[in-house]
């Protein structure tokens, strides 16, 4: 059986699969970030009294991926016509989520970090509402990744000179 396949079960092997490959993926992620300093918040001087540490949003993105995760693989329950383009949406937020850490290093800007977010809280909307129409707790598995990526482009916007081109 294919890894595709297995991906696509929903049995005990699809879940570990899909927690498996998320988690593992998210965690190298992470670990890229924490060990290099890329992180988007890291090198400024001043921190918001909120603002959580490094660590703490490595843990938050880790439940995170494991929640998407188990929203992909409660969707292969389902073989109804519709579950298949929740199934991928559910996919590409995962994808798109594992980019979001990166968006910032790479373009040496927090504008493309704060447009980043708004586009992965856009794909995680069209996710929630194509779950919801087969499974509402997947649907709800997915609204931490929402409320998270809306606090993270809070920490964005609010940061002073945070949004200003860099030079």
């Amino acid at each position: 059986m294919s890894i595709t396949q297995t991906l696509n079960r929903h049995d005990r092997t699809g879940l570990v699969l899909n927690m498996g490959l998320a988690i593992g993926a998210a965690a190298a992620v992470q670990a890229v970030v924490l060990f290099t300093g890329q992180d988007a918040m890291t090198g400024r001087e001043l921190r918001l009294w909120f603002e959580p540490p490094e660590w703490a949003v490595t843990a938050v993105w880790l439940v995170l991926f494991a929640l998407m995760a188990t929203a992909r693989w409660m969707l292969n329950e389902y073989t109804i016509v519709g579950v298949v383009p929740a199934r991928r949406m559910t996919t590409v937020l995962i994808i798109a989520s594992l980019l979001c850490p990166l968006y910032v290093p790479v373009s040496g800007s927090a504008i493309a970090g704060f447009l980043g977010n708004v586009a992965t809280i856009v794909i995680a909307a069209v996710a929630i509402g194509l779950a919801w129409l087969r499974s509402r707790d997947a649907a709800f598995l997915l609204v931490p990744l929402v409320l998270w990526l809306s606090f993270a482009t809070l920490l964005i916007f609010v940061q002073p000179g945070q949004l200003q081109p860099t030079q």
